[in-house]
């Protein structure tokens, strides 16, 4: 089933059309947020996308500083 690229292809537009539809939905829904900038459209969306960004390149610099050699153990 993952191996046809259809079907992963379908997939993928999937995710983005749910993405697409909740950042839509975004614009119906009335946030109480604690700070000014929590209200806005799209903010959480954005704020998600950026930790992550954040994550992964904290990653790709740790692994880095902790990967050994293939042959480190032999």
């Amino acid at each position: 089933m993952l191996e046809n690229k259809k079907f992963i292809n379908t997939l993928i537009y999937l995710l983005y059309a749910i993405c697409l539809g909740l950042l839509c939905a975004d614009i119906f829904h009335h946030k109480h947020g604690h700070f000014a900038f929590e209200e806005w459209f799209g903010f959480y969306a954005f704020y998600g996308f950026l930790a992550y960004l954040i994550i992964v390149n904290c990653a790709k610099l740790l692994r880095k500083l902790v990967q050994r050699d293939e042959d480190y153990y032999d």
